[in-house]
């Protein structure tokens, strides 16, 4: 089984100003048929994404993929997706809007889609796309995650977490995972952690990450970051040349089920 993450940058491509000549807008069609041309070369089984599209639109990439597709919302303007191989059971959007002006945790999205992998085992994927500036609220965020996994795993302790941190980890939600014996497939099998936003404009980061519970950890058999060209560019940047994000894919793969 292949695992990926990716924040897709709301499908615009990176630069914007120069890829929107050539991908058009999230909606038209060949904005689609760039991002399912793209998505199907990662070859996953199960694909999060983070800063994605009206669901609409990811439903028609998802149809042309072949794959299942669960949405969750955005409180504000950053929707998630799991797009699958496997049936999804039901899903649970965590990111909801307040009735106020204030910030609510998972202001930009969260949410947990169960998947039928097999006659006999399910997996729970969570995707989140933690606060990307407030230290504070990315927090609150965490104790919020774990106590949302502490409810999922009874039901089903296949788990993998995964998506857009916004942190190092050394921050509380990284430890959250690691007290409940979460594995990170990059620091275990993937020669350790390496920057998952590195292309030409972009300050470097390594805030993109993939978690398993204790049980899938074992079947980890290999894990990358996806440098592969299109996906980012060496400095300086040519004129005319665009990333399809500002951010990398992490992928993980599995001998499971």
């Amino acid at each position: 089984m292949r695992i990926v993450t990716w924040n897709v940058l709301g499908l615009t491509g990176y630069p914007s100003e120069v890829s929107s000549s050539a991908i058009g807008t999230p909606g038209e069609a060949a904005n689609r048929d760039h991002f399912a041309g793209v998505f199907a070369g990662l070859g996953a089984d199960i694909l999060a994404l983070q800063e994605g599209v009206v669901h609409r639109t990811a439903q028609a990439i998802a149809k042309r993929c072949g794959r299942h597709l669960a949405t969750f919302p955005s409180p504000q303007a950053w929707p998630g997706h799991v797009l699958s191989r496997f049936p999804v059971v039901e899903s649970r959007t965590f990111s909801h809007a307040v009735d106020d002006d204030s910030l609510p945790p998972f202001s930009r999205t969260a949410g947990a889609a169960l998947l039928q992998v097999s006659s006999t085992q399910q997996l729970w994927v969570v995707c989140v796309h933690l606060h990307p500036g407030d230290v504070t609220l990315r927090a609150r965020e965490g104790k919020l995650l774990r106590e949302r996994l502490e409810a999922l795993l009874p039901d089903c302790n296949n788990a993998v977490v995964l998506g857009d941190f916004n942190s190092d980890v050394s921050e509380s939600v990284h430890q959250h995972l690691r007290e409940l014996s979460f594995v990170n497939a990059m620091a275990t099998a993937g020669g350790g952690l390496q920057l998952t936003m590195d292309t030409a404009g972009i300050k470097p980061w390594k805030i993109d990450h993939i978690y398993l519970s204790p049980g899938l950890g074992e079947t980890l058999t290999g894990a990358a970051v996806v440098r592969d060209t299109g996906f980012r560019t060496d400095v300086p940047r040519a004129p005319g040349v665009w990333d399809h994000s500002d951010h990398l894919p992490v992928r993980a793969d599995l001998a499971w089920p």
